[in-house]
């Protein structure tokens, strides 16, 4: 009978240090998605990047050729995915009669802007040597296609 007592006292002890390491580890879990909610709205929801001029990069508008929508000087910022083309649901919607529906797309992949033609019709010059593909943008490059001239500024 005494050996029974020990092991109910023995499975009451287990059972209470497993529920104490339980309820530890439950607030563990708390504590650390509390901190990451917290991180998350006092930067607003913001990654800090250490490459940020990625984030700061546009396209400037050095000759607007045959489209009327864009103006000489004007700069339009690279976030997300830029679309180029006459097609209406494009980002930019190009009028040039040189411009296919879906011409070329810009986009930032792994903090490097990207500069990919889609198979134009009459193609995506970069600093006047025509792209086939993607290509990885600079500052100060020249972006043409049809009568359309950007440059690409920080």
């Amino acid at each position: 009978m005494a050996y029974g007592v020990k092991k109910m006292n023995f499975m009451k002890l287990m059972s209470f240090v497993f529920t104490i390491v339980f309820i530890v580890i439950i607030y563990f879990i708390i504590f650390y998605a509390l901190k990451i909610m917290y991180k998350d709205v006092k930067t607003g929801g913001k990654r800090k990047s250490s490459d940020a001029n990625y984030s700061e990069l546009g396209l400037e508008v050095l000759n607007p050729g045959d489209n009327e929508n864009l103006k000489r000087g004007s700069v339009v910022p690279i976030r997300g995915v830029i679309s180029l083309g006459r097609k209406e649901d494009n980002t930019i919607v190009l009028t040039d009669q040189y411009i296919s529906g879906y011409h070329a797309k810009i986009f930032i992949k792994n903090r490097d802007c990207i500069l990919e033609d889609l198979d134009s019709t009459n193609g995506t010059l970069l600093n006047g040597s025509r792209i086939y593909g993607r290509v990885k943008l600079e500052e100060e490059d020249e972006i043409t296609m049809g009568s359309l001239t950007f440059k690409v500024i920080g």
